[in-house]
């Protein structure tokens, strides 16, 4: 008798084990998704209603509902979404993150599901930069830890002043405190049809692909994220997220 209690005490302590490790990392069922909502129309924090909405947001909603994820949206600066992506912190990312090789040797990745670049924004008033070969010599704003960054320090000559948020280096732009500043194409469109002081210059510098972000080792996760992804994908969800969110 004490045997068979002995074992059925084993065999419950190992299927709670096993239920607990099917728990997200909050404990309530529900997956805690970073996101840094400085990046309109991506990810931003409504003024009036204090919610964070976006294309992005929009986008997970729908993934949540094809895969029945109970989802609470945790805002977080870049750093600390990248560092907590790489910890496990949380259970996903979705912040306009583009996929990079050294981002996947810390996290894994969805498919791809939107197309950006890199581009110059600078003052209408700005007659001395005309494309990235003359930006020599001159002060460049981006946001730190960004491909913005790594393209911009990429540049010879360009005196780069890292911003913990987008907004803060275009608030600069607009004072006057720097020269020019390098993004994501959709939000530098956003910036310029908002203010109509600034100006895109040139072409799109280069190509990424931004995709979700998911711990490593959490590849069940990942499954259904991609699954309802290629299903949005599919149905064309995501082109009338373009269609409403971002700039024709």
């Amino acid at each position: 008798m004490k045997r068979l209690l002995w074992l059925l005490l084993v065999g419950m302590v190992a299927v709670g084990l096993l239920l607990v490790g099917c728990v997200p990392s909050d404990g309530t069922g529900k997956i805690r998704v970073a996101t840094d909502a400085t990046w309109a129309p991506f990810e931003y924090v409504d003024d009036e209603t204090g919610e964070i909405v976006g294309f992005d947001i929009d986008l997970f909603d729908a993934i949540a509902e094809r895969a029945d994820l109970d989802v609470e949206y945790v805002n977080v600066d870049w750093d600390a979404l990248l560092a907590g992506m790489a910890q496990g912190t949380y259970d996903a990312a979705i912040s306009s993150i583009t996929i990079k090789p050294d981002r996947l040797e810390k996290m894994n990745f969805s498919h791809p599901y939107f197309t950006a670049g890199q581009i110059i924004v600078i003052l209408k008033s700005t007659t001395d930069i005309t494309g990235p070969e003359t930006l020599a010599g001159k002060s460049v704003g981006v946001q730190a830890g960004t491909t913005g960054d790594d393209l911009a320090t990429s540049i010879n000559g360009t005196d780069v002043k890292r911003y913990d948020d987008i907004p803060l280096a275009f608030a600069a732009l607009m004072a006057d405190q720097i020269d020019a500043v390098i993004c994501d194409t959709p939000v530098a469109y956003g910036y310029v049809d908002k203010y109509a002081v600034l100006l895109v210059l040139g072409e799109v510098l280069t190509t990424e692909e931004y995709g979700i972000a998911v711990p490593k080792g959490e590849e069940e996760l990942l499954e259904k994220i991609n699954t309802a992804l290629d299903e949005l994908l599919d149905e064309g969800i995501i082109e009338e997220l373009t269609t409403e969110w971002l700039r024709p």
